[in-house]
């Protein structure tokens, strides 16, 4: 059996029959959990589990978990700070900084894979130009060469302890005011400016073969009509001039920037022709369930092979008593610790 390309959510903190019945559907291919989803670290493993019995090959288990404000599993795990800190610990300790860099995205890694997460949605790549009101605090930097050398550090520490990254938000989220989740961000600037600035930290981590990319739902009016989602420019430059061969996550398809280009269904078939692999459908089931009784949507054999090397097998027993793990945390502390210092003096 395939797995299919849309990547949906659950309500609660186990499954129902009504979950069981359309994760069982051929056109699913993934679930994404969010805080709601969670209690503790025993019950999310015994939910992961029951999600990953549902089907042979597995679903594939997807989470984001940035820090800070989007960190969707705390209890129990490390509490993970805002990435903005290792861009202001960079400016005086670069060596240092790129390390826990990597550190971070073992350390990530390694506890998500230990409840049998298989894709962390980071790192973010996106520019903080100091003017998105949505992605205050979720950028490590304002110099793109910055945030690409960090981000690759992280993408490193992440392969290391055996996870799948998907890279955010294409091409670049950083200088549109606005939040998608409620209108569409526009961003007016020009190709070359945002393919000399946005896109550096793409090109690293394409060179650093991460497993995904996802688009934005931002609309670059002086490039093209459509976001990136669903919009077969952006899509080609990131195919054939980036020479990007792996798998093409949409954003949330539900958040209300799209709304203009049509409804989710619509939406989701442009996203599709545009040259999107994977589909995120969250906090709607009635669109989702609507979508599978009435769409037809084609399960590539290719792009079903490479979502079914995103699964992940869970080694781990009790990651509390790792060493490195212990050691990464207190490393964590003090850079929050020095951050909040310096906000004092």
């Amino acid at each position: 059996m395939k797995l299919g390309r849309l990547i949906i959510d659950i309500d609660d903190v186990e499954l129902s029959k009504d979950d069981i019945e359309i994760l069982s559907h051929p056109y699913v291919g993934g679930v994404i959990l969010f805080s709601r989803n969670f209690l503790s670290i025993s019950q999310v493993k015994k939910l992961i589990l029951d999600i990953k019995k549902v089907r042979s090959p597995s679903l594939i288990i997807y989470i984001d978990q940035e820090g800070d404000r989007v960190q969707r599993f705390k209890s129990g795990l490390t509490a993970l700070p805002s990435i903005e800190v290792f861009g202001e610990s960079y400016d005086s300790d670069p060596s240092e900084t790129l390390n826990l860099s990597k550190d971070l995205g073992w350390l990530i890694g390694y506890e998500l894979l230990s409840l049998g997460v298989d894709v962390n949605t980071m790192p973010v790549l996106d520019i903080n130009y100091k003017r998105s009101n949505i992605m205050d605090r979720r950028c490590f930097a304002e110099k793109p060469l910055i945030v690409s050398e960090l981000a690759n550090e992280f993408i490193k520490g992440a392969k290391s302890a055996g996870i799948s990254s998907i890279c955010k938000h294409f091409p670049g989220h950083g200088y549109a005011k606005t939040d998608s989740h409620v209108e569409l961000p526009e961003d007016n600037r020009d190709l070359k400016t945002i393919y000399s600035q946005d896109i550096m930290p793409y090109k690293n981590a394409i060179n650093n073969n991460v497993e995904g990319i996802m688009t934005s739902h931002v609309l670059y009016r002086n490039i093209d009509k459509y976001p990136p989602t669903i919009s077969q420019k952006w899509l080609k430059l990131l195919r054939n001039d980036l020479r990007y061969k792996g798998l093409i996550f949409s954003d949330d398809l539900s958040m209300k920037a799209l709304q203009k280009f049509g409804d989710i269904g619509d939406n989701l078939l442009k996203s599709i022709e545009a040259g999107c692999d994977c589909i995120f459908i969250c906090n709607n089931r009635n669109k989702v369930v609507n979508i599978i009784d009435n769409f037809k949507i084609n399960i590539d054999e290719v792009i079903s092979n490479k979502i079914m090397k995103l699964n992940k097998k869970n080694t781990v027993d009790d990651f509390n008593k790792n060493k490195k793990r212990i050691k990464i945390k207190e490393m964590l502390t003090k850079i929050q610790e020095k951050k909040q210092i310096e906000i004092k003096l």
